[in-house]
């Protein structure tokens, strides 16, 4: 239930932003050259394309770098899984070698046991 109720909060905010959007849209017609300081033209367009176009190219930059980051991320992650991998090969391997080592000295001490009730 209250899963439902946040998502209808949350349509209505966007709707909301989007009524608000479509105002400024219509109240903002007038024409604005964008010009680049060191280039003798300019292009007449609206203001509110003008504020449209800024919005979404901050967010096209702002999905290549988080995209960027998060391979960044992923990639750190599999080279750590793939250390953690090695190193519990490693200690396997030690704690097998330990498991041999002790199991030789025990055969050791035994067959030392046997030979002395022997003698």
């Amino acid at each position: 239930m209250a899963h439902s109720f946040a998502i209808l909060i949350r349509r209505l905010l966007w709707l909301i932003v989007g009524v608000a959007l479509i105002i400024f849209a219509v109240n903002n017609r007038q024409i604005t050259e964008i010009s680049f300081a060191p280039l003798p033209y300019g292009i007449p367009a609206p203001i509110w394309a003008v504020l449209f176009a800024g919005i979404f190219i901050g967010l096209i930059i702002s999905a290549f770098v988080t995209g960027w980051l998060r391979l960044q991320g992923f990639t750190k992650r599999r080279k750590a899984e793939r250390r953690a991998d090695y190193l519990d090969g490693q200690m396997a391997a030690m704690a097998e070698d330990t498991h041999k080592i002790k199991a030789a000295k025990a055969h050791e001490n035994a067959s030392e046991i046997v030979i002395s009730k022997n003698d």
